[in-house]
């Protein structure tokens, strides 16, 4: 299947957001919709029209940004290029538009080739294009790119040592913090004791200086 991709030049192509600070990118038919199903990144946004055929449309939010902070600006040029590459969608008025993080896919072996379900239907969100608006699918395509097929699995790759090397940092970050923290415990401790020994060495030294009455009244 990868042979044939590359035999019949499988693409992918990226879209950049009205404000630069967004990318969008979808696959040339339903091929290229299972790989970016298999290869999507946790920042990824999925978005298809409801209940018709239709691209899937990704969104990678930048650090930070969660599904619900994300502008009516984007979620509508999003909204707006799904529907213009759905054939039936486009044609129509008051489409419904599905969307959901990608992690929250679910793909069963069972699925026809770009077919797709939902872990949990509670983490799906909605939103409607009244019409087509043409200003926004021009100024899209003006930004568009194309990039083989095989760049998204090449990324995905980068994106997934990136991630294992971050967690790597992490845990012998911890690791350090955990060996500095029982260093400290052991410090306190041996403080503590020593404390301890110097005041019963007080009171030792308190004892022998009594006087013979004194010590007698002690125990009187």
């Amino acid at each position: 299947l990868a042979l044939r991709w590359r035999r019949e030049g499988r693409m992918v192509f990226f879209f950049t957001s009205s404000d630069g600070k967004y990318m969008y990118y979808m696959g040339r038919d339903k091929y290229e919709n299972e790989l970016l199903i298999k290869y999507g990144w946790k920042r990824d946004v999925w978005f298809h029209v409801d209940n018709l055929s239709s691209a899937h449309v990704y969104l990678r939010l930048p650090k930070g940004v969660k599904i619900d902070d994300i502008p009516e600006t984007i979620l509508e040029e999003c909204a707006q290029l799904v529907k213009a590459n759905s054939i039936k969608g486009n044609k129509e008025k008051n489409v419904k538009i599905v969307y959901t993080m990608w992690k929250n896919l679910k793909k069963r072996k069972s699925m026809e080739i770009g077919q797709i379900g939902f872990h949990d239907q509670k983490k799906l969100r909605y939103t409607k294009v009244e019409a087509r608006k043409n200003e926004i699918i021009n100024r899209l395509n003006k930004t568009k790119s194309e990039k083989e097929s095989d760049y998204i699995k090449k990324s995905w790759d980068e994106y997934q040592a990136k991630l294992r090397k971050k967690a790597k940092l992490k845990k012998k970050k911890e690791a350090a913090a955990l060996k500095q923290k029982i260093a400290e415990e052991q410090k306190q401790a041996e403080l503590r004791e020593y404390k301890s020994l110097g005041a019963d060495k007080g009171q030792l030294n308190t004892d022998m200086n009594m006087t013979a009455e004194e010590y007698e009244d002690d125990f009187m």
